[in-house]
């Protein structure tokens, strides 16, 4: 799609800022369990504790004691939790960052990610070796968490609490996120999307523009 109409994007953050393997997070928590689970069960059997973390339901004290009664491992540190829990937090390649600069300068451009608190120290800190910059907050005007708004996507409150925050034209409004659900929601709200793929990430898409 041209970018001729297009006066705002709004960013997923993990699969298309940051590059993430749940599946190493799930993997590494199992490994905690004191007898014997697998990643999909502990996943599957657990869902509601992930969501409610992720909707901001639970605090980061009470999604660590929720992780000890899973694995039926009341003496791990919250340092292990985290690292398990980060570990689906891989790199982000220097050319998106320097994308998201580029962009900036040109446009309104936001972040909207599903995601907690837990996280979002710890993708900082990457961040921060990655770039020198404190944090995210750098490279966007804004930046919107799904735990801290109590919704996620593919909610349509989520999107169109961010469109009423800075009274956002849909239709001159880019939405970039990997997930389909996600993408099907916001175009079902009128914005523009695009769905980021193995085959072309945004450094690529926004490079050829």
């Amino acid at each position: 799609m041209a970018l001729q109409n297009i006066e705002n994007i709004i960013f997923d953050l993990g699969g298309v800022i940051i590059d993430i393997d749940p599946q190493r997070a799930f993997k590494a928590l199992a490994a905690l369990y004191q007898g014997k689970q697998s990643s999909e069960q502990l996943l599957s059997e657990n869902v509601q504790l992930f969501l409610d973390y992720e909707k901001g339901f639970i605090s980061d004290t009470e999604f660590r004691e929720g992780i000890r009664k899973l694995t039926d491992n009341p003496s791990i540190k919250d340092e292990e939790i985290d690292a398990a829990w980060n570990s689906m937090l891989l790199h982000i390649p220097v050319e998106r960052l320097q994308t998201l600069e580029k962009l900036k300068s040109q446009y309104k451009i936001f972040v909207l990610s599903n995601t907690n608190a837990i996280h979002v120290s710890a993708f900082n800190k990457i961040i921060e070796q990655n770039s020198g910059k404190a944090d995210i907050n750098h490279f966007f005007d804004k930046v919107y968490y799904s735990h801290e708004l109590k919704l996620r996507k593919p909610e349509p409150e989520i999107y169109q609490h961010v469109i009423d925050d800075h009274n956002l034209n849909v239709g001159s409004t880019l939405f970039v996120d990997d997930r389909l659900e996600n993408i099907e929601a916001a175009a079902a709200v009128g914005l523009q999307t695009f769905h980021v793929q193995l085959d072309q990430g945004i450094v690529d898409f926004f490079a050829v523009q």
